[in-house]
C-alpha cells in the first residue's frame, strides 16, 4: 500500500525502474498519475481514519477532553436513532440500544468509517491497476511501432 507518506515516492521510484512500461516519457507519465492516485486516496482516508481512533478512544472510555465529550454526545444521538429504527424491526434489540446508546452509535460510527476505508482502498488497488496496464500497453505499442506514445 503505497497511500501513506513515504509509499508515494517509493511507489514512484518504482514506477520509474519497471521495465514493463516502456521508455522513460511513457514511465514519468505512469509515475505521475501513481502519484496523484496515491495522494488522493492519502487524503481520502486521512479524516475518516482520525475519526475512527478517535472513537475507539472514545469507546476505551479513557479520560476525555471537551473534544472527547461532544463526540460521545454525538454517538449518543447516533444510538439513539439506531434505536428507533431497530424498535421497528426489533423491540428487543431497540431496548438494549437504548439502554447504552453511546456505544452503540460509537460502534455504528465505526462500523461505517471501516466499510467506507475498505471502499477507498478497493478504488485504489482498482485504479492503481488500470494505470499500469494503460501504459503496460502503451509501452508495448511504442515496442511494436519504435514510437513514443505519449497519453
Amino acid at each position: 500500500m503505497y497511500v501513506f507518506p513515504g509509499g508515494v515516492t517509493t511507489h514512484a521510484i518504482m514506477t520509474m525502474v519497471d521495465g514493463k512500461k516502456g521508455s522513460l516519457t511513457n514511465r514519468a507519465q505512469c509515475a505521475k498519475e501513481h502519484i496523484k492516485n496515491d495522494l488522493q486516496t492519502g487524503v481520502q482516508l486521512a479524516v475518516p481514519t482520525a475519526g475512527l481512533i478517535g472513537a475507539g478512544y472514545i469507546k476505551t472510555k479513557m479520560p476525555t477532553s471537551k473534544a472527547a465529550s461532544v463526540l460521545a454526545k454525538g454517538f449518543s444521538a447516533i444510538g439513539k436513532v439506531l434505536g428507533k429504527i431497530a424498535n421497528k424491526i426489533s423491540p428487543k434489540a431497540a431496548e438494549k440500544i437504548m439502554k447504552n446508546p453511546a456505544k452503540y452509535g460509537a460502534a455504528g460510527v465505526i462500523a461505517a468509517t471501516g466499510l467506507y476505508i475498505l471502499g477507498k482502498l478497493f478504488n485504489y488497488e482498482n485504479i492503481k491497476g488500470r494505470i499500469d496496464q494503460k501504459y503496460e500497453d502503451a509501452a508495448k505499442i511504442e515496442a511494436t511501432t519504435k514510437n513514443v506514445v505519449l497519453m
